[in-house]
């Protein structure tokens, strides 16, 4: 996948020596993938996907409109 999307980084995390890191992200399952962009958690599903979902996921990423999701984020109460 990763050759076929140069423009994504993609990253593997080892959960038993990154406590922190998967703790703080709620990591509750192997294998969980998430999808970040513009440092914003788009996508987050336990589980596998195949080959053609995940090149949905990608492609629906890909189209999302980052300010609208920022201003979005902006316009929530905050917790």
């Amino acid at each position: 996948m990763s050759d076929n999307h140069t423009d994504i980084v993609f990253a593997k995390v080892n959960t038993e020596e990154e406590h922190e890191l998967a703790g703080h992200f709620q990591i509750r399952s192997i294998p969980t993938l998430m999808i970040f962009r513009e440092q914003v958690i788009l996508f987050a599903e336990a589980g596998m996907l195949s080959e053609p979902q995940l090149e949905q996921v990608i492609a629906k990423v890909r189209e999302l409109d980052m300010a609208k999701v920022h201003a979005d984020i902006a316009a929530q109460p905050q917790q």
